[in-house]
């Protein structure tokens, strides 16, 4: 079973429905933190997902490392300083090359406040393939069997800590699949991880008169679509100015399939069961 709860469903710009990138998923009953961009320790504890509060923290995957994707990491490392959580056990971190170079640049600035008090710190740099075991707590990219996230490129320009930026493919033990697209364009590593997948979690954060590089608009979020044809497609980190527009009606000009558009505190099941539709408040 995999089951996504969207606590960020935007970009940079926060609105009250479209706060920067975060996501908690479980596969298999395993869980871990992706992406924490700006308030996503906050967005988890509020949420309940995560009842131990940063204790419940053991795994954080990181598709690159921009600061609307990252910026909790340094939150999550403050709190674990602090006497007052009491989980012992290690802290897991696996995110693109640049990763460690970041961790060492915040460590010439805050020194040991970001230094878990009881708790031992993993850092896993990895590149597009590498298999990270879910539920294994060895921290290994061997690939091994069960359920697994693997990484793959994408197209989203880096220029400072990493020249990387990864999407995950997440596999449960019972074949099912659910892809995370990170911050990307169209491109064929994306088409190829989403072919055929049962729900792709995929970015949306412009309109199509905005043609960002590194980023999908509707048309280009469709092409992919129409390319990988997955079962089920549910658009993220949407800017205001997408966040504004009926997404699922203009990428239904490319692609036929299930479109949802997301919101914060938004939840996906695999195997998914009949969601009702969104009532907003009158």
């Amino acid at each position: 079973m995999i089951r996504i709860r969207i606590l960020g469903a935007g970009g940079a710009v926060p609105t009250p429905t479209h706060t920067p990138a975060a996501y908690w998923v479980t596969v298999d009953g395993v869980s871990l933190l992706m992406d924490p961009g700006p308030g996503a320790l906050v967005r988890l504890v509020r949420c309940g997902d995560a009842a131990g509060g940063v204790d419940d923290v053991e795994t954080v995957l990181l598709s690159h490392l921009h600061p609307d994707h990252s910026g909790d990491l340094l939150a999550l490392l403050f709190a674990l300083h602090s006497p007052l959580p009491t989980s012992e056990a290690p802290l897991q971190l696996f995110g693109p090359p640049g990763l460690q170079r970041l961790l060492d640049r915040l460590g010439d600035i805050y020194g040991s406040w970001l230094v878990p008090r009881k708790r031992a710190l993993t850092v896993t740099e990895v590149r597009p393939g590498d298999c990270v075991p879910l539920g294994s707590g060895d921290g290994s990219v061997d690939g091994s069997g069960g359920a697994t996230a693997v990484a793959f490129a994408v197209d989203h320009p880096q220029d400072r800590l990493s020249d990387m930026a990864l999407g995950w493919r997440f596999t449960d033990a019972a074949g099912q699949v659910a892809v995370y697209s990170g911050d990307t364009g169209d491109c064929a590593t994306l088409r190829e991880a989403a072919a055929g997948c049962d729900l792709l979690i995929l970015e949306c954060s412009t309109t199509d008169e905005w043609d960002v590089p590194g980023h999908l608009n509707p048309a280009g979020a469709g092409a992919v679509c129409a390319a990988a044809n997955p079962r089920r497609v549910v658009l993220t980190h949407q800017y205001p100015n997408a966040a504004a527009l009926d997404l699922p009606r203009l990428l239904a000009r490319h692609f036929a399939g299930p479109v949802e558009q997301a919101r914060d505190d938004d939840v996906y099941l695999l195997p998914d069961p009949p969601r009702p539709s969104r009532k907003d408040p009158a």
